[in-house]
């Protein structure tokens, strides 16, 4: 985070200034320092956005025009880091979660019985889920999506309880 952090510009926009437009080719991601911004999908307000929103991602992870368009509402600062480095730094955190998830993988004994390339392969797929305490994870009956193994924390298990509406 702090290599994208020192490699972004600052750029200030006026009321109604246009900071991208959807369908042109995007070359930045921008973080909200100050202001408003409206966000728009084919000429239909969606969004607004506020001081540390972030915006601009899609059209550099998949190389394809943006999506939408935001413009600012009042007087705006924004931060701005270029594609290069905003893909650099997202490839460096995917290998370093990938370290981490592949050595929380070799310490569940579960897994004992795979090969390195098996091990390889459920490490590929795993990825966090962070749960504020007292929040219900899974309820008993329920289909699940996948598996939960608790990296950091405690679970607590309640039986014969009532799930209520609010959850």
């Amino acid at each position: 985070l702090d290599a994208i952090l020192d490699s972004m510009d600052y750029y200030e926009f006026g009321p109604h200034q246009m900071i991208v437009q959807q369908g042109k080719v995007g070359t930045t991601f921008f973080v909200t320092h100050m202001g408003t911004l409206e966000v728009s999908v084919n000429g239909c307000v969606h969004n607004t956005l506020g001081p540390g929103n972030a915006f601009g991602g899609l059209a550099l992870l998949y190389n394809c025009p943006r999506t939408a368009s935001v413009r600012a509402l009042d007087n705006c600062g924004v931060w701005g880091a270029t594609g290069g480095t905003f893909r650099r730094v997202l490839q460096d955190n995917a290998q370093k979660h990938y370290a981490e998830n592949r050595h929380f993988l070799d310490s569940i004994r579960l897994f004992d019985g795979l090969t390195v390339r098996q091990k390889d392969r459920v490490g590929e797929a795993f990825f966090v889920e962070v749960f504020e305490g007292g929040a219900r994870v899974v309820t008993e009956g329920d289909a699940t999506a996948g598996i939960y193994f608790v990296k950091k924390g405690e679970l607590k298990t309640v039986k014969g309880g009532c799930v209520k509406p609010s959850g």
